[in-house]
């Protein structure tokens, strides 16, 4: 295995394999998610509901965004190639997933999702934070921006070999494109 696969599994592997790892990492991502008290409710977006919630509420909120991110995707495609493939997008939105489920249980930690809600709280005055909290908030920061980073590389390679997208004007509309999912995801679920 050598870089060009770990960056872009896409072109090397068969997709019922690629498809079947996404599955399986969607379903972790529910318990994870599940576990860590957290909602997936977009893709590359964890959010803290108020409330507990329960593992269909999870279920729902995590499979709404995925279909809401693969559905956009594959209009998006079709627009770019008409030969692009559903399993290709699905792929891409599953596989670029997985790094980011990689950080839940670091996020699940009591001890770090107490100092995100204390440094969330004090945000309006400096002077209400603790250098502990802060230090806790930044390593994880730090320790989840490289596998967010990987996850954005997977998701473009995705794309790109799913359309065989060469133009820079396809690149970013798939960047503005990307960015709505995102936004109105979060907006509606």
């Amino acid at each position: 295995m050598n870089w060009k696969t770990i960056f872009n599994p896409f072109e090397k592997f068969d997709e019922k394999h690629i498809l079947a790892l996404g599955i399986l990492f969607f379903i972790i991502n529910i318990f994870g998610c599940f576990y860590s008290g957290m909602s997936n409710d977009s893709i590359f977006h964890l959010s803290m509901p108020d409330e507990e919630q329960s593992i269909l509420e999870v279920i729902k909120v995590n499979s709404l965004s995925y279909i809401f991110a693969i559905i956009v995707l594959l209009i998006l495609a079709k627009l770019i190639n008409k030969r692009a493939r559903v399993i290709d997008i699905i792929n891409t939105v599953l596989i670029s997933q997985i790094p980011l489920i990689i950080t839940m249980p670091m996020m699940g930690l009591p001890f770090y999702k107490a100092a995100l809600s204390r440094v969330a709280r004090g945000e309006g005055n400096p002077a209400n934070l603790e250098i502990l909290d802060l230090t806790i908030v930044a390593v994880g920061a730090c320790a989840t921006l490289p596998l967010l980073v990987y996850s954005f590389v997977l998701y473009f390679n995705g794309f790109k070999t799913a359309t065989n997208v060469k133009k820079w004007q396809h690149i970013v509309a798939f960047a503005v494109v990307s960015f709505l999912i995102t936004m109105i995801s979060q907006a509606l679920f």
